[in-house]
């Protein structure tokens, strides 16, 4: 596992400290004035198309609506995944839709490796980070691809934009403000790294993209929705159950337990029951009685497709 060293912890604090818009500001500035002073990678020799990288462990809840969903966009789908269950099945299934779908089996345990092995393997100049539960809009692939087209093509960039979360089911925001943005589009460069950061006991990986080469651009507009919305409620309940720490890794590791087994303890100390239906159904009444409605559109490859609760 590979974390980040001092120069780039030093970076990722200073924008939390200038803020979203003061961290823009600054880096692009500080690209501009490297292009004009000729100190730039240029782009151009890379194909002109988009790359989606999926880094999939047990997604068979949405992958395939997430990858038809970008199918407009994208040009390859550079799959790496590490699942035990139907993912991979699934991804390859997407092929007689005429997806253009690489897939690669790594273990699990480092995203930051996965991330970037993704990245290597892709073929085109810009990289779309596409999880497997990112549904886009029907609109939004045609608006990106519009978008990137116009950009000058001499320059290296990271695109933003929001993400719609939605909790629960398919009717609910996860809060007030549910939005989750990030770099989902950049354009690849050998410089850029992925390194491992722990947050609040969380390992979180990170993309390191040199100040002095990208610059932002920032759509306003949410493109898609991110559901943290499971199809059975035994893998709501396992997905809850399992934060992910430093320290239940550890434990799981030790004791040389599989995810599920470490859940199911867990479960019966907490409720009393290992009966994970049960906890998942109690878990999503009690998650979306509190939650706000979500009243937008439904991309097309949701309409119709039911929860089991």
């Amino acid at each position: 596992m590979r974390l980040m060293n001092l120069r780039d912890r030093l970076w990722v604090f200073g924008r939390r400290v200038l803020g979203r818009k003061g961290a823009f500001l600054l880096r692009n500035l500080v690209a501009e004035l490297n292009f004009i002073l000729g100190s730039y990678e240029d782009p151009r020799p890379k194909p002109f198309g988009v790359s989606a990288m999926v880094c999939t462990y047990n997604e068979e809840d949405w992958v395939v609506e997430s990858m038809l969903s970008a199918k407009d966009l994208v040009d390859e789908f550079v799959v790496v995944d590490s699942s035990t269950d139907r993912t991979p099945e699934l991804v390859l299934s997407l092929r007689d839709e005429g997806l253009n779908v690489r897939l690669y089996r790594v273990p699990p345990g480092d995203m930051s490796a996965t991330r970037y092995l993704a990245v290597k393997e892709a073929k085109y100049r810009w990289v779309l980070q596409l999880d497997a539960d990112f549904i886009f809009f029907d609109w939004a692939p045609k608006y990106l691809r519009e978008f990137i087209e116009g950009l000058d093509e001499r320059k290296h960039y990271l695109i933003y934009w929001p993400w719609i979360l939605i909790c629960g089911d398919l009717k609910h925001l996860c809060s007030e403000e549910p939005y989750h943005i990030e770099h989902w589009l950049f354009t690849k460069s050998d410089r850029l790294m992925y390194r491992n950061l722990i947050i609040h006991n969380q390992v979180r990986d990170h993309l390191i993209a040199p100040l002095r080469l990208y610059k932002v651009k920032y759509i306003e507009k949410p493109l898609g929705l991110h559901l943290c919305v499971r199809r059975r409620l035994s893998r709501h309940a396992m997905k809850l159950l399992w934060s992910f720490n430093a320290e239940e890794v550890r434990e799981l590791r030790e004791k040389g337990m599989t995810y599920e087994e470490y859940v199911r303890i867990k479960a019966r100390k907490i409720y009393g029951t290992d009966d994970l239906e049960l906890i998942g159904r109690k878990l999503v009444e009690e998650m979306i009685a509190k939650l706000p409605p979500y009243r937008g559109e439904l991309p097309s490859v949701l309409k119709g497709k039911s929860l089991d609760y």
